[in-house]
């Protein structure tokens, strides 16, 4: 199992064991016992943020520091700086903080609760060089779980009812492009004073108008939110329509700005910018909707696409600035302007995605 595989059952274990009922103290309680025996980390626990310091909260491991001020060590700094810091080498961080001789390197992740800071999740492992982008995203998104109790009814709902639809669209955005706009969106919007639930299902429904087209998918998805009745179980009628502006607004081609900041979460959520998987995802498209294209073909229709939309003059914007999507969209962008690179990746994928299609 990869390490964002085991990542992922840790969501969906995390999803169903946190219980909004019982409390912030309990929720990171179970939470650091997850993802410290899911991975076996030598110390994995929360510090939550009171005046200038940061408290020892719920951990698993050996005894740790009690009081960290604010702006100091790798969980003071994440704190001031509000950010994740990631050390691949403890000793090389000015002013660490070595609560216990083994720790070899860290990570330590902001917890946000409506756009406040209230608590960090500080990992230490007995090995160097052991976190990285994966980590980061992955516990950014096990954080976003502790502040988002999101309703069970309504996750019930939307994951018995409305993520199955994605299994009837290209790969490009099937289930799991589903998930992860979902995960991105939770994730930012503990940053902003807002409806996580409403988040949540404008990020759930916003592809659902594929089924008519892709030209105005995004104006049937809002059809099909305001005309679902079961949502009124959980919102108000003026609530769904925030929710369905939210998913029309999420395209980034639509020419105006996002009318709300929920539209502004769900379309920075929906711009999921890794180089490769955005390449990924414009061959994964082409197959399902061009076939009759050669390799030639497909590859003119993805520097055509990427370009329009990626490119140093492309449509493409960017809504929330927390979002770690500009530093991704430079890296894009330097792949689109060395042809060589950019044709070197087309052609892996394109093979790995045409033997799939031919298995």
């Amino acid at each position: 199992m990869t390490k964002e595989e085991k990542y992922s059952e840790l969501l969906k274990t995390a999803e169903s064991l946190i219980d909004p009922k019982a409390g912030m103290i309990a929720n990171m309680s179970n939470m650091a016992a997850l993802i410290h025996h899911g991975f076996g980390f030598l110390w994995t626990g929360f510090y939550l943020a009171g005046g200038e310091e940061l408290l020892l909260g719920p951990f698993q491991g050996p005894l740790a520091c009690t009081r960290i001020p604010f702006g100091r060590g790798v969980c003071g700094t994440a704190w001031k700086e509000e950010r994740t810091v990631i050390v691949p080498d403890v000793d090389l961080f000015p002013g660490h903080i070595s609560c216990s001789g083994e720790s070899r390197s860290e990570i330590v992740v902001p917890v946000w609760n409506r756009g406040k800071i209230v608590a960090v999740l500080d990992i230490d492992s007995r090995e160097t060089g052991t976190f990285d982008e994966v980590d980061g995203k992955y516990l950014e998104y096990l954080c976003a779980v502790l502040s988002c109790s999101i309703d069970s009814g309504l996750r019930k709902y939307i994951a018995d009812e409305i993520i199955p639809r994605y299994d009837n669209f290209d790969k490009g955005h099937g289930r799991d492009h589903a998930e992860n706009v979902i995960r991105q969106a939770m994730a930012l919007c503990v940053r902003y004073d807002v409806n996580p639930d409403m988040v949540y299902a404008a990020a759930a429904y916003h592809d659902t108008g594929l089924c008519a087209d892709r030209k105005t998918h995004h104006i049937v998805s809002a059809q099909i939110i305001r005309s679902d009745a079961v949502l009124e179980s959980w919102f108000s009628r003026d609530e769904i329509d925030v929710i369905a502006d939210a998913a029309e607004d999420h395209r980034a081609s639509l020419g105006h700005a996002p009318r709300t900041i929920y539209g502004r979460l769900i379309a920075e959520s929906d711009r999921l910018i890794v180089p490769e998987t955005v390449i990924r995802r414009t061959v994964q498209y082409g197959l399902a909707h061009y076939p009759e294209l050669d390799m030639e073909g497909h590859y003119a229709r993805t520097v055509e696409h990427i370009d329009e939309k990626y490119g140093d003059n492309g449509y493409l914007q960017l809504w929330i600035p927390e979002s770690p999507n500009a530093l991704r969209l430079e890296e894009l962008r330097e792949i689109i302007r060395d042809r060589s690179k950019l044709r070197q990746c087309f052609e892996r994928v394109y093979a790995e995605e045409k033997a799939e299609l031919n298995f």
